[in-house]
């Protein structure tokens, strides 16, 4: 989905359009149909349409430019704004974040700018605005946002765990985690939805291999960024130390210090994702480098995602940061970037 560290010249890491010839955006009107359904299945399937949605806008932005690009998002807010007169405004604003994160998604890596940075800004973003939606619905019902959301996931766990004395004592212990991470459910929510909208561009991006054109498969496979190339930026790094020590001072007797260990946590998981990427560039590069088969590399990725919920890639990409696994060109500066 992003990639950073990679060469000046981005050889084989980038997403790059097949060379177009510019025409009228009125011929793609099926695209601009397909993106105003994308924005209405939001409502019932929410992460096909942001997918759909992602691969419409990206494709126009490729084959006609900035105005196609702008037609489709004017669109997406025309079919938004339907949507608000239908059932409700307050119902068409929980469609803005992944509406507003496919456009911004699109629009990067069809500009080659989605930076991990740019990428994580729209994460905040994201997250910030649905949370304020929901402080703002909620107030009007006398609830606090933290208050209806741990009661949320204390449903949640209690579905889980069933009932019983084990159960409660099990639930009981759980509460003050979910005390210290429950602004988190908002990030990966926001993640899912980048993660969906960054393969939907990725797809309209991906030039099309014709009968007849000069473009092979394999020249159109080298458009697709390789996961094997992902460095994590230095800021990255910081971050994780800041939450740490945030961490460590929400143990002592410090002003507000419930809410310096939910920000501290929250910001610890949300970073951990950037070096979760790193650590699975890294087993790529290996698999990479001993060459094997498609079903073995299927079988050892299953295996790392699951040991991933004890963060063992978190950890081998955190380290993969000083010892340079990979053997990457990095002389002393980092290249950002997501083309």
């Amino acid at each position: 989905m992003m990639a950073s560290g990679e060469r000046q010249d981005g050889a084989g890491t980038e997403i790059v359009p097949a060379t177009s010839q510019p025409g009228s955006p009125s011929k793609g009107l099926l695209w601009y149909a397909g993106i105003a359904v994308s924005v209405a299945i939001m409502a019932r399937y929410p992460m096909l349409g942001v997918m759909c949605l992602a691969m419409g806008l990206r494709t126009q932005a490729e084959r006609f430019g900035a105005k196609g690009l702008g037609i489709g998002v004017g669109i997406a807010c025309g079919v938004l704004a339907a949507w608000g007169v239908a059932l409700g405004f307050e119902s068409m604003l929980y469609a803005v974040a992944p509406v507003g994160i496919c456009i911004a998604v699109s629009a990067l890596m069809w500009k080659r700018r989605a930076s991990v940075l740019a990428i994580s800004l729209v994460v905040v973003a994201s997250a910030a605005f649905s949370m304020v939606v929901d402080a703002v619905a909620l107030a009007g019902m006398g609830m606090g946002l933290d208050e209806a959301m741990l009661s949320m996931l204390e449903e949640a766990a209690r579905a889980y765990v069933g009932r019983g004395v084990e159960a409660e004592l099990a639930l009981a212990t759980a509460m003050p985690v979910f005390e210290s991470i429950w602004p988190f459910v908002y990030v990966a929510s926001s993640l899912l939805n980048v993660a969906f909208a960054g393969f939907g561009s990725l797809l309209g991006g991906v030039p099309q291999v014709r009968p007849g054109s000069r473009m092979s498969y394999a020249d159109a496979q080298a458009h697709v960024p390789q996961i094997s190339s992902f460095d994590a930026p230095l800021w990255a790094v910081g971050l994780v130390a800041l939450a740490v020590l945030g961490i460590a001072a929400s143990t002592l007797s410090i002003p507000e210090a419930e809410l310096v260990r939910t920000a501290s946590w929250t910001l610890l998981l949300s970073v951990r994702f950037i070096f979760t990427v790193q650590g699975l560039g890294v087993l790529m590069g290996m698999l990479n480098r001993w060459r094997l088969g498609c079903f073995t590399r299927v079988v050892v990725i299953m295996i790392a995602v699951s040991l991933e919920t004890m963060f063992v890639l978190s950890i081998i990409g955190l380290v993969d940061v000083w010892a340079n696994f990979r053997k990457l060109s990095r002389d002393g500066a980092r290249v950002e970037a997501h083309r």
